[in-house]
């Protein structure tokens, strides 16, 4: 049987996809809800989505039960004879989103010297903006990656919830209190085009990720 090598090391190269295919060939025929629970997977449409992917070298029977094809039986030799050397992907947990989240709300704005380059520095909001767009973003996700060992964009998603939050936070502290922002600031227009500008930079993350996300993706697929 010919066996496109390069095309199964794709889809092969995902350990949920992985784990589908030697489950399979291990206990033989599962039911759709018996895998789920062996792969401790909740989310469906994450779920049928590896089902897709794993194309011919999985079929279902007429009992509703999955079953590996022949080329799925040969993956799975395949799988056991060269097992994959990596760590396994596994979820981010609500306690690691939130400490990596707060570094990079700190990122955000624990360097305020980079502010002062606005006025002093040619060219210093741009630069500012750069730093603000990228800086938190790409260490946020290079730490969620890191805890992960995956490229999941719902995990990647959850950090940069953490800073909005705090920012949003803060700025309705503000406003109970009846604060202006900045505390020195008598002018009502200026205040609030800061606390609208503060909560954009509360987005800043988010885009810092996906341009992050992005760039991995674009070069891997070379």
């Amino acid at each position: 049987m010919d066996v496109d090598l390069a095309s199964l090391h794709k889809i092969l190269k995902d350990p949920t996809r992985r784990n589908i295919v030697i489950h399979l060939s291990k206990k033989g025929p599962l039911a759709y809800v018996e895998l789920m629970n062996l792969l401790e997977i909740t989310n469906t449409g994450k779920f049928n989505y590896h089902l897709k992917i794993l194309g011919n070298l999985i079929e279902k029977e007429d009992d509703g039960k999955y079953r590996l094809t022949e080329r799925g039986q040969l993956a799975s030799q395949l799988l056991q004879k060269f097992p994959d050397k990596t760590s396994e992907a596994k979820p981010l947990r609500m306690g690691d989103a939130l400490l990596i989240g707060i570094v990079g709300f700190l990122l955000l704005f624990a360097f305020p010297g980079i502010y002062v380059s606005i006025g002093v520095i040619p060219g210093g909001f741009f630069l500012v903006t750069i730093y603000e767009l990228f800086v938190p973003g790409a260490v946020m996700w290079w730490l969620t990656v890191r805890r992960t060992n995956s490229h999941d964009l719902y995990d990647l998603l959850k950090p940069p919830l953490i800073p909005l939050l705090l920012v949003a936070g803060w700025l309705l502290f503000m406003i109970i209190q009846g604060l202006s922002f900045p505390p020195q600031s008598s002018n009502g227009s200026f205040a609030q085009l800061t606390a609208l500008g503060l909560l954009a930079l509360g987005f800043f993350p988010f885009i810092g990720i996906m341009i992050a996300e992005l760039r991995y993706r674009m070069f891997k697929s070379r």
